[in-house]
Parts: C-alpha cells; structure tokens; sequence
C-alpha cells in the first residue's frame, strides 16, 4: 500500500460561517484564519452582504480539508441573506470584541440566531474574541454560551493573529467528525427503516 505525505479527503469541504455584531473583527478573522492577511488594518470596511473564502487546512498530521468560510456582514439589515447564508453550514465562529459596551448581549443574541436557530450542537460553534489592544484581557464567556456548553473563546490580539488557528483546525476537524457521525446515523437510521 502506498503511503502519501499529504491528502485531501474529497468529501471534506466544510461550510463555515463567520458571524457577530458590526465592527466586531470578523473579516480580520476570517483572513486571518485563510491566512490571507497576517497583520490587523487600521481602516474599517464594513462587510456588503457576505465574502466567502475557500481555502484548505490540515486537520491532522497529513489530512487536509477544504473550508468554505462565509464572512457574514454583522449589520441586521442583510438578515432577510440568513437563510441562504446558513444553508448547508457545519459550522459557526461567533466572533465579537469584548471591549465594546454590551458585547454579551449582542454575542448572545448571534448566538440565538445562527447555531441555536440551526440546531448546532456546542462543538459546532467556536467563539472567537477580537481584542484591539495588545494588553486587552480576555473576557469570560457570556453566561447564555457557557450554559449551552460552548468552550471557552479563543483570542486575536495585534501580537498574535495567527494563535487562533490551531483553534479553528482543531474545530474544523471536531466539525467534521460531527458532519460524519451525523451521516453515519442518518444512514442507519435508513437501514433499519427499509
């Protein structure tokens, strides 16, 4: 049998979304996560609709995987885009900036309207903070994530952009397993069925 340094499974696109309030840093983010960009931009341009990134990431040693990564505008007015945007997602990065005033309630509220309104099970949602300063503290999670069972939030400071990745291939490869295991039930299901 041969051996091959590097693979990329054929049916392992993911659709990912990037969502979260107005100028939260979700456009940072996600090139930061397509390692499109390596350093943060001084100038605000806010995001029309949605962007949508493909690019691929190791998920383990030697496994790659293809991410469709969907920037979402954070401005509500695109809201009547949502469900195209959330068809066929695997998963969800909710990113916000804890430095703003009510944060946790508008994090809690995407919250309610992506992986909740989806059906998306805690692994399936990553949280992601978006700090400004370097010397910015990380902020507990809203208490509505927490008790849902969401992990802890990752962080992009200005010294360190390119930290979040190894938590999102680590989520990118939970997501998978999640999309598979679901199949993999669904499949059985059908089988007792017929």
């Amino acid at each position: 049998m041969a051996m091959r340094s590097s693979t990329t499974d054929a049916g392992a696109k993911q659709k990912v979304l990037v969502v979260g309030p107005c100028e939260a840093g979700k456009t940072l983010v996600a090139n930061v996560l397509a390692e499109a960009v390596e350093t943060a931009s001084e100038i605000y341009r806010p995001t029309v609709g949605v962007r949508i990134m493909e690019f691929e990431t190791e998920i383990r040693s030697s496994q790659r995987v293809t991410v469709e990564l969907w920037d979402a505008s954070g401005d509500p007015k695109f809201s009547k885009c949502w469900p195209a945007i959330k068809k066929d997602a695997a998963g969800v990065v909710l990113v916000y900036n804890p430095e703003k005033p009510n944060s946790d309630q508008e994090l809690e509220q995407w919250f309610g309207w992506f992986p909740r309104q989806m059906g998306f099970a805690p692994s399936q949602v990553l949280v992601v903070q978006s700090l400004r300063r370097t010397d910015a503290k990380r902020a507990p999670l809203p208490a509505k994530l927490a008790q849902a069972g969401v992990s802890p939030a990752a962080a992009v400071t200005p010294d360190d952009m390119a930290g979040v990745r190894k938590n999102f291939c680590a989520f990118v490869e939970t997501v998978r397993q999640t999309v598979l295991d679901r199949q993999r039930q669904e499949e059985e299901d059908v089988m007792k069925g017929g």
